[in-house]
């Protein structure tokens, strides 16, 4: 979702497969004026609502994945760089690359001795199986599982016939085994997501669904402080000795100013960064006075999409394809767009994003509405409509509220009536993924964790993800048929592979949509005139542990 971020532009694999980098967007690096910039200090951020969780094992959000890129430490990372350096992943506690064995199925992995928590206790092999057998209680109910699908006996600890991954092994206190049930192209790429960081012992016994506030952790900064729909504190880890940057000394952010409030605060340099976005109708004006990638501004594009997803639990979409796609011929993609302000993204009607591996452009359903489309939608929609009325949830956002405006008037032309309801991003979020959740329609967005088409078709749409609560796949879709292509398609590598996804995209897409896709979007950054020094990683976005500020 929304909940993941990021223009992640690379995923590097080791054996079968490479995954290329893709980003080629210009630096955003700051220089420092001479003399006025120095380490320490504190940086000021901006968010108009909290992060789901500060737990390792349940963080799913672009801002909240933006701080655990400054505390986490795992096994393979990437760098504090701009494209395209910054999206190829490296070691960070592992020696190196992994030794590969039993044909592409046992990854030993060598770990470096150096790094501690921020406790002052030493990392070992022993405390990133610890993480694993966390992410994989049925207790926690983590949205990592679906990306431990291939790792032998994660399923057994999911489904509650084990505690302990049978697969992930502590050798010793610096050589990590990993067994899987499959070749697993893209399993060093799914290890750089900080679901997969290392976590201390007095995390791993923790199950709590509601997960921890704070705690210790080995990269660049720790969460000191968390005080839910307030505020967020980070604190330099004094212990740490790796080669990443630590500039600032806290990182204190700062929840439930309204987006208006957030852009004077940057903009008189009371705060340093807009994490959650300023009103849609500042960027044009921002970039009027600023210019773009000048120093206050930027904008990047990200791997992603926007979609409206149809909840297939409810009985409006269950069994009824006419109505799906009557949904996505109504929709007035461009009038959607235009709410989010300047430079937001361009229109687009499918899963895959451009750009990333697999995806295809296929005019399937119209970017612009007129009266042929709107005829199109109506046929339809006839007699599928069920009672005509619909829930509709979403972000309680200036942009967010306009485009419920929109779509009520589009279902409208089909014969629903839509509410909409509206809440924090974080209440949404929580509340669409927990699954009976009474809501037709739900406002979602996805940016990449590594470039492959899994993250999107499998993650989103696959049955076979679908939990009690913390889901991924909103829309509740879950379809036998391409559960198993979806499945078959993940087997694949290379060429065949991104055939495989490029097809499930255009078939699911034509005939039994679970979304309307409605467009492609970028990441507009704002910032104060004191920030100097951030660098903005293609595959993480905002660089924390990078960002200096004058004094």
């Amino acid at each position: 979702m929304d909940r993941k971020i990021w223009l992640s532009v690379a995923a590097a694999a080791i054996g079968a497969s490479l995954l290329v980098a893709a980003a080629t967007a210009a630096p955003t690096k700051i220089q420092a004026k001479k003399g006025h910039a120095a380490k320490g200090g504190t940086f000021v951020v901006e968010m108009d609502s909290d992060v789901d969780y500060t737990d390792p094992a349940l963080d799913y959000l672009s801002t909240g994945w933006e701080l655990m890129y400054a505390a986490a430490c795992k096994l393979y990372n990437f760098p504090d760089k701009e494209a395209p350096a910054g999206s190829h992943l490296e070691p960070e506690v592992a020696v190196g690359l992994p030794v590969i064995s039993n044909r592409g199925k046992t990854y030993t992995i060598k770990l470096k001795s150096t790094y501690k928590f921020s406790d002052g206790s030493k990392v070992s092999a022993s405390n990133f199986v610890a993480a694993m057998n966390r992410l994989a209680n049925p207790k926690l109910q983590s949205p990592a599982t679906p990306f431990m699908d291939v790792i032998a006996g994660a399923q057994a600890v999911v489904d509650g016939k084990a505690t302990k991954i049978s697969g992930v092994n502590a050798i010793n206190a610096t050589t990590l085994q990993i067994k899987l049930t499959k070749p697993a192209p893209d399993l060093i790429s799914r290890l750089t997501m900080p679901f997969f960081q290392a976590i201390p012992k007095s995390l791993s016994g923790n199950h709590d669904p509601n997960g921890v506030l704070t705690y210790s952790s080995c990269g660049p900064y720790y969460f000191a402080a968390r005080t839910p729909n307030k505020s967020i504190t980070l604190k330099k880890n004094k212990f740490y000795t790796g080669g990443r940057s630590a500039n600032v000394d806290t990182i204190q952010v700062n929840i439930g100013n309204s987006l208006e409030v957030a852009l004077q605060n940057v903009e008189s340099g009371a705060s340093d960064y807009a994490a959650t976005g300023v009103p849609s109708t500042a960027y044009a004006t921002l970039a009027a006075k600023y210019g773009v990638n000048k120093g206050r501004l930027f904008v990047k594009p990200q791997l992603g999409v926007q979609y409206l997803a149809m909840n297939h639990d409810r009985p409006l979409f269950k069994n009824n394809p006419q109505l799906k796609k009557a949904v996505n011929w109504a929709i007035d993609r461009r009038a959607l767009l235009n709410q989010s302000g300047f430079l937001d993204g361009t229109r687009n009607d499918q899963i895959l994003p451009p750009g990333l591996p697999g995806a295809k452009n296929v005019a399937i359903y119209p970017l612009e509405v007129n009266a042929r489309t709107i005829a199109k939608a109506k046929l339809l929609a006839a007699g599928h409509t069920q009672d005509g009325k619909a829930v509709l949830w979403t972000a309680n956002r200036a942009a967010s509220l306009l485009q419920a405006q929109i779509y009520q008037f589009n279902l409208k032309q089909i014969g629903l009536d839509v509410s909409v309801q509206a809440f924090s991003r974080g209440v949404q979020i929580e509340k669409e993924g927990t699954r009976g959740a009474e809501f037709d329609f739900t406002t979602e967005g996805w940016i990449a964790d590594y470039a492959d088409a899994y993250d999107f078709i499998n993650i989103l749409l696959s049955g076979n993800t679908i939990h009690e609560s913390n889901n991924n796949n909103v829309a509740y879709f879950n379809s036998p048929k391409y559960n198993k292509q979806m499945t078959a398609a993940s087997n694949l590598v290379g060429s065949a592979r991104q055939a495989a996804y490029q097809a499930l995209d255009v078939d699911i897409t034509t005939n039994d949509p679970a979304w309307a896709a409605r467009s492609n979007f970028n990441d507009r950054i704002f910032v104060s005139a004191r920030t100097r020094g951030f660098t903005y990683n293609p595959v993480f976005s905002f660089d924390y542990a990078t960002v200096f500020v004058n004094k």
